[in-house]
């Protein structure tokens, strides 16, 4: 699940959405989905823009199903990285609890259905190296560098001045 849909017309949309994503039918009341749309729109537009913008874990709980408890909970996780703030792979391990699965916290990652509503961009290396995205290196610094986390010269995240979130 690649695509990221911005809406020119809620009908067909949902229309679209539904063919290429068959999980949707779990959400019990379509007329809810055209909101949720509007809301993920918003909050994927609010990025774009390089504003704050934090779209509601529990209404992305039900696209979620498909993956086991422990991709769920680092998903959980990492939608809590507020705007500006990073992370590293090992925090996000240490608050699952599971602190020597950092790499399982970085497949985790790599399986976000939600890449923009649920921001994984935000999780770094603990050296402060990118590490990976699905989006590509240059993607993940342009998305950190908008939200104003500063880079050393070599590239890597400023970790004295970059604010860096603590799940605690």
């Amino acid at each position: 699940m690649s695509r990221i849909y911005l809406p020119r017309n809620d009908c067909a949309l949902v229309s679209q959405a539904h063919t290429d994503f068959p999980i949707l039918e779990q959400w019990n009341d379509r007329r809810l989905l055209p909101d949720l749309i509007s809301r993920a729109t918003e909050a994927i537009c609010a990025a774009a823009e390089s504003k704050p913008a934090q779209f509601p874990f529990k209404l992305l709980r039900p696209g979620l199903q498909y993956l086991n408890s422990f991709r769920q909970t680092i998903l959980s996780l990492e939608a809590s990285i507020p705007f500006g703030h990073v992370s590293t792979y090992l925090e996000l391990a240490k608050a699952s609890g599971k602190p020597s699965a950092f790499r399982a916290v970085a497949s985790a990652l790599s399986h976000n259905p939600f890449p923009l509503l649920i921001p994984c961009h935000r999780v770094i290396a603990s050296n402060g190296s990118l590490a990976g995205y699905q989006g590509g290196l240059e993607m993940k610094r342009f998305l950190l560098e908008r939200e104003g986390v500063p880079f050393s010269s070599s590239g890597m995240v400023n970790l004295h001045l970059a604010r860096l979130w603590h799940f605690s």
